[in-house]
């Protein structure tokens, strides 16, 4: 593995650290398929297998909360889609349905791995990217981010490999790179569309950077976006007769951020899920006027009460970034965001005239992509996509300030020699 400014990695230095990375994940495997069970992987995140299990029961995306309560626009439909295809291979909520998506979701731990890897190298050096993807590699939260039932592992992979690709795509621009850009960003945004602000907003600075070779670089990423995204937006007008562009839960997840007894947690206990009183609202006015109604709650729950949604916000910006936003959460969240976050600050800081590129569409995707968690909920599960990125800055960081303390220990030698 080789950068563009010639600093290297052996195979054997990826492999090892890929080695470390993979043994900690199978260790985890193992604890979860001897120690706990199936129910225990599908209980969190039981909307993907409710959607799931309709989707091969012949309805479509529908009954997200259980039962049979219709079609529904609450989740995007790439990973539920994605899911019943583990279902029809091995299983509906069995234990090897389990076991193979956790391995699949470690895999893609493992290529975000090298992708970290590759953009510290790209930034710095081997020694970057050691630290970068040896951290990425034995963080406890991240070992165990395989377990989580949600798209979060391939969140996280799109998001390094979003900023990789738009590096090279500004250095070597074409209409067929641009093309390409623009229906990955479509696939992405159905897999988890808070992804697409940040993903649109790295799309145009690379087709700005790129303005004098490829005009016609932006609405040829935007045609393509536009061609492979759009059957989802049609699906929704066609059966709720009503723009659904990305998810009809936003507006309830606004409501459950912001009314009276909102503490800046998500409160699950809000969920149809798990409240037979919404569950029922639900079901008697359809999704799109239940979640018309949560959404005008929540506008003027924000519009009379606007000091209490700043309060909130801001709340929920910090609990973002330190990784607290988890009601009962694991002291050990708030360890692994405060260093990522804080370092990872700093080498943005150090790094912004050594690679202006890479920092600033860094720095759109750190931007853009937690703005909804801000006036919504900042579980921590969301601080984990914008993990690879920090991580990158934050090795970066650290081995600028090891190499300036070698450095200034090398001159205090050589002064001490010149004195004797």
């Amino acid at each position: 593995m080789t950068s563009p400014s010639g600093a290297s990695l052996s195979l054997r230095q990826i492999g090892s650290v890929l080695a470390v990375g993979l043994a900690a994940r199978l260790l985890v495997l193992w604890h979860v398929v001897h120690s706990l069970s199936a129910a225990w992987f599908f209980h969190r995140g039981t909307e993907m297998g409710f959607l799931a299990q309709s989707l091969l029961g012949g309805r479509g995306l529908s009954s997200p909360f259980g039962g049979f309560t219709g079609p529904t626009a609450f989740i995007a439909p790439g990973y539920p889609l994605f899911v019943s295809l583990i279902f029809m291979l091995f299983g509906s909520y069995t234990s090897a349905s389990a076991i193979v998506l956790m391995t699949i979701n470690a895999a893609l731990n493992l290529l975000s791995i090298v992708l970290i890897m590759r953009l510290a190298l790209r930034l710095s050096n081997a020694r970057t990217a050691i630290l970068a993807g040896g951290f990425w590699a034995v963080s406890l939260p991240l070992i165990w981010m395989p377990t989580i039932f949600w798209e979060t592992s391939f969140s996280c992979c799109i998001m390094v490999a979003s900023l990789e690709f738009a590096l090279r795509l500004e250095r070597a621009s074409s209409n067929r790179g641009f093309v390409l850009a623009g229906a990955c960003i479509a696939v992405a945004g159905l897999i988890n569309p808070a992804l697409l602000p940040m993903l649109l907003a790295m799309l145009s600075w690379v087709a700005y950077q790129s303005r004098r070779v490829r005009r016609n670089g932006l609405p040829l990423a935007l045609l393509a976006l536009a061609i492979v995204f759009s059957p989802w937006p049609v699906r929704n007008a066609r059966v709720f007769h009503a723009f659904i562009p990305l998810r009809s839960t936003v507006g309830f997840e606004m409501w459950m951020g912001n009314r009276p007894q909102a503490t800046g947690y998500l409160d699950e206990s809000l969920f149809p899920t798990f409240n037979a009183a919404e569950l029922r609202e639900y079901v008697r006015v359809g999704e799109v006027a239940y979640v018309g109604q949560k959404s005008a709650a929540a506008r003027q729950y924000i519009v009379s009460h606007p000091l209490a949604f700043l309060s909130l916000s801001l709340r929920r910006l910090v609990r973002f970034w330190t990784g607290s936003g988890t009601n009962g959460g694991s002291p050990i969240f708030i360890l692994h965001a405060c260093i990522t976050s804080l370092l990872g600050m700093i080498g943005i800081g150090l790094a912004a005239r050594r690679q202006p590129s890479m920092v600033l569409l860094s720095s759109l995707a750190l931007l853009f992509f937690p703005l909804p968690y801000y006036m919504t909920h900042a579980e921590f599960r969301y601080r984990l996509i914008v993990d690879p990125l920090l991580t990158v800055f934050a090795a970066y960081a650290v081995t600028r300030w090891t190499e300036r303390m070698a450095e200034a220990r090398g001159k205090r030698s050589e002064a001490v020699a010149a004195i004797r």
